[in-house]
């Protein structure tokens, strides 16, 4: 199992992905015969060079298109051109395309497969939705000016058919890095991140620089929306390889590169079994807070939605006795419990960390037991087989409340009962 990591911290954009691929093993010879039956009217050809930012060697991909053969296309200036957040202002020759006839571009690649095709075609989808909201248009009516240039399709199917040939299973990246300023387009001058971009990071982690550029661009934000599986986790498995794609220009203030890294693991450990998600774990020291209130923050916690409250005895520093205030939720409600925390507890900071877990998959059921009915929490793996089955407690304490037996007594007569296979 093959998991790509990628690391946008100076941005991303179409040609990045592609050059910093093309570092971890790629045959690059297939990779261009491939992408030449993508049936456009342009004369193109790509290129991979080798260039140096901030020390780092990198590889630079680009698209070099026949300008003497295609002058009967019109020209465009544009400083927001979607292969590159670091592309200078220029002349091109754009096709001002729309989704359809991109799709038909990319369905007439008979090199291909299937899978690649599908998942450019997701990404175009994407990036229509994102121009469409821009222009209050339906998505079929949108007309892209840099994104349906052949330059951009090649990139974005590019990418898709380099994660094919290196057998990507899993991807993962970290926050989008975000620039600020504004850039030239083809419908004139906006604001960075461009509105389509905007509406491409809405919900992902993103780190704003604060550096005068276009990091990320609509097509490097269309494809990590698109094709990345889990935001700001660490992979698993072995490092095999890493790589950087260069960004066309060399900024000041960081290296203008992607970096990607593979990482293997041997799919025999995946316990297939289970169910697999993301939590979050929040956690705090506290030393001065008298152990009622930290009750009522434990109770308050579960209240609004915690997957889980735990309150851990530690010495802390000059030998004081104190308390980790643990809290597992789901990675979206991070700044909700961290609130909380911040607003009713003296501690000044709070940590937090992304985790994965397996879990069976449960489901609460009525029982009938010779005490009544009760609710029960039944576990089960992927393949329906019951695992585990557990009472609920307040169930079983009431009927202890009416019974002369216990509440262990009656528990494990009441979970004896109960056939697990």
């Amino acid at each position: 199992m093959k998991t790509l990591y990628i690391e946008p911290f100076c941005g991303v954009a179409g040609d990045m992905l592609v050059a910093s691929l093309s570092g971890l093993g790629l045959d690059f010879v297939q990779f261009k015969n491939a992408l030449s039956s993508l049936p456009v009217e342009e004369n193109w050809e790509i290129d991979l060079s080798q260039v140096s930012r901030h020390a780092l060697n990198a590889n630079l991909f680009s698209v070099k298109i026949d300008l003497l053969h295609n002058h009967h296309h019109s020209t465009e200036h544009s400083n927001s051109k979607n292969e590159s957040s670091h592309t200078p202002n220029h002349h091109k020759h754009h096709h001002h395309r729309s989704l359809p006839e991109i799709n038909e571009i990319i369905r007439g690649a008979k090199k291909l497969s299937k899978n690649v095709k599908n998942r450019a075609c997701a990404v175009f989808a994407k990036l229509a939705e994102a121009e469409a909201e821009v222009h209050g248009k339906d998505i079929t009516a949108v007309h892209f000016h840099e994104v349906g240039a052949v330059d951009a399709i090649v990139d974005i199917t590019g990418t898709c058919l380099a994660l094919e040939m290196l057998k990507i299973d899993h991807i993962i990246a970290t926050p989008i890095a975000l620039g600020t300023g504004t850039v030239h387009s083809a419908h004139g001058v906006l604001p960075v991140p461009v509105p389509a971009t905007l509406n491409l990071i809405r919900g992902l982690p993103t780190e704003n620089t604060g550096i005068k550029s276009e990091l990320a661009t609509p097509t490097g934000a269309a494809l990590l929306a698109t094709l990345v599986n889990e935001w700001n986790t660490t992979p698993k498995g072995s490092l095999i390889k890493s790589s950087y794609g260069a960004g066309t220009r060399d900024l000041k203030e960081r290296a203008a590169v992607l970096r990607v890294s593979l990482y293997e693991m041997d799919s025999s450990t995946i316990n297939s079994n289970y169910s697999e998600d993301e939590v979050a774990v929040i956690e705090c020291n506290i030393d001065d807070m008298p152990g009622e209130q930290l009750s009522w923050v434990a109770s308050e916690i579960m209240k609004i939605n915690a997957l889980d409250c735990t309150l851990i005895p530690v010495t802390m520093k000059k030998g004081r006795p104190g308390i980790i205030l643990q809290v597992i939720c789901k990675y979206k409600e991070v700044a909700k419990f961290a609130d909380f925390i911040l607003k009713e507890t003296t501690t000044l900071g709070v940590r937090y960390r992304i985790e994965k877990r397996f879990k069976l998959n449960r489901e609460i059921r009525k029982i009938v037991t010779p005490y009544g009915t009760i609710s029960a929490k039944f576990a089960t793996d992927n393949s329906d087989k019951l695992i585990k089955v557990k009472p609920e407690f307040e169930d079983i304490a009431k009927l202890a409340e009416n019974s002369d037996e216990s509440y262990s007594q009656i528990y494990k007569k009441i979970t004896n009962n109960i056939q697990v296979h």
